[in-house]
């Protein structure tokens, strides 16, 4: 287990009415059999504002239900309105201190462990591909939804030419021919790492790297909690909600207005200038 504050982890297999993935049915009656045979003393709801999955987790039977509600009018110990304006770090501070943690001395920063093991497995993906000096691209993203065009990412890719850094491109096995198609359209000095790296892995390319260029997508909490600087863009209508609080070393661009290449262009600089 990546963290040492999580005892063990059970796989949510979604549910009707969340769009992140598809439903099967046998698996979710799996998962309701055996989170009642659990017993939880306490469940806590963080999953948006309730308004799906409070109902199909009260199915559980904990002891104790909480989190977040879009109801007002529920038992004020148990359920919190939802703070619809506060970025997901600062929301999920607020229900702790609802439910009696004290959240106020929390650190902000994200936390990403990695391991020796992991390590060693970057270095050796370093000595077969060759590269150092590298700048990241992660141009996928799980829904197609969230994905900016290749072809704007490609431009920014040409344009960090100048600073002779590598392309590193980093996704899932899934992603692999769409990261292909994007390196197509750069050429030379890239490297395709889709599929080819573990969570691990994936972290030390993150932190060794001058400049994370991605979707707004995992890799984007990874840069945040490792601290390598970061142009995000951001097409879930969102960025104050999920872009990286740490405003000096990551830029979330919102995709969903008019956005100018030339303002990327210019926090490329900032960011890679005496870098």
């Amino acid at each position: 287990m990546r963290f040492s504050f999580i005892d063990f982890y059970i796989d949510f297999p979604g549910c009707e009415g969340l769009p992140e993935q598809e439903v099967v049915e046998s698996e979710v009656q799996r998962f309701i059999r055996e989170g009642k045979e659990e017993e939880f003393d306490l469940l806590i709801q963080m999953h948006g504002n309730g308004t799906i999955v409070n109902d199909f987790l009260g199915q559980l039977e904990a002891k104790r239900l909480v989190g977040f509600s879009p109801e007002t009018n529920l038992d004020p110990v148990d359920w919190f309105p939802y703070p619809e304006s506060e970025h997901e770090v600062h929301r999920h501070f607020q229900l702790l201190k609802h439910i009696g943690i004290p959240a106020e001395n929390f650190n902000e920063q994200l936390e990403y462990p990695i391991f020796v093991g992991e390590c060693q497995d970057f270095e050796a993906l370093k000595e077969v591909y060759g590269f150092s000096e590298y700048v990241v691209f992660h141009v996928g993203a799980k829904s197609e939804l969230r994905r900016w065009p290749i072809q704007n990412f490609a431009l920014l890719a040409k344009y960090l030419k100048k600073y002779n850094l590598k392309i590193v491109c980093t996704g899932t096995t899934a992603e692999y021919a769409h990261v292909k198609e994007f390196i197509n359209l750069i050429g030379e000095n890239c490297i395709n790492l889709a599929g080819l790296t573990g969570y691990g892995s994936l972290g030390c390319i993150i932190r060794d790297a001058k400049l994370l260029v991605s979707n707004c997508t995992g890799v984007s909490h990874i840069a945040a909690a490792l601290k390598t600087k970061s142009i995000i863009i951001s097409l879930d209508g969102e960025p104050e909600r999920w872009g990286p609080l740490n405003m000096d070393l990551h830029v979330t661009f919102n995709g969903l207005e008019p956005l100018s290449i030339e303002s990327i262009f210019r926090r490329i600089d900032k960011f890679l200038q005496g870098s």
